[in-house]
């Protein structure tokens, strides 16, 4: 999993909007306070509202602003919206296919990291984190190992350890 640039950036000018601050910003002044290229956050501007995540309005007294509640967007969201979904495996994405998903040992670590990585993501938003009310946190599953199937796909622990198994056995 990579941040791009892209998203760095994205979150750079969605800052700006969620201080309300100034609830209209124009492209140039964000690009200008939050050192984007101006070009870029042109780019930014227009895959943000895409995603349905600001509004963008035209002419002399023009700017973005945004289209959503900061206090309900999270941050997967946003990174979601500007780099596609977070996948740390080609092998763990939900359109992905893995041949040896069945019997390789790693594929439930890296859907489990993937689940860990959308789970603190989804912890906040974008209001909290701009405001400092909250920090990102995990959810206490992740902390008990027993509760490991629960969100890596597994049937059970013994399927889980199964494939492990059988890895060793076939090496």
């Amino acid at each position: 999993m990579d941040i791009s640039r892209k998203t760095d950036y994205a979150l750079r000018m969605l800052s700006m909007l969620a201080s309300n601050e100034n609830p209209l910003l124009s492209v140039r002044a964000a690009a200008e306070s939050g050192d984007v290229p101006y070009s870029f956050a042109r780019s930014i501007q227009h895959s943000l509202a895409q995603a349905g995540i600001i509004e963008s309005l035209r002419g002399v007294h023009g700017g973005m602003r945004l289209k959503v509640d900061a206090k309900t967007i999270t941050l997967r969201e946003v990174v979601e919206a500007v780099q596609g979904p977070i996948v740390t495996n080609s092998c763990a994405a939900a359109d992905g296919v893995c041949p040896r998903a069945g019997n390789c040992c790693y594929h439930p670590i890296w859907v489990g990291t993937q689940e860990l990585l959308r789970n603190y993501l989804d912890s906040v938003t974008l209001y909290d984190v701009v405001h400092g009310v909250k920090f990102p946190s995990v959810d206490s599953k992740f902390a008990d190992p027993s509760r490991f199937v629960e969100y890596v796909g597994c049937n059970s622990t013994s399927s889980c350890h199964a494939s492990v198994r059988e890895d060793a056995v076939s090496a």
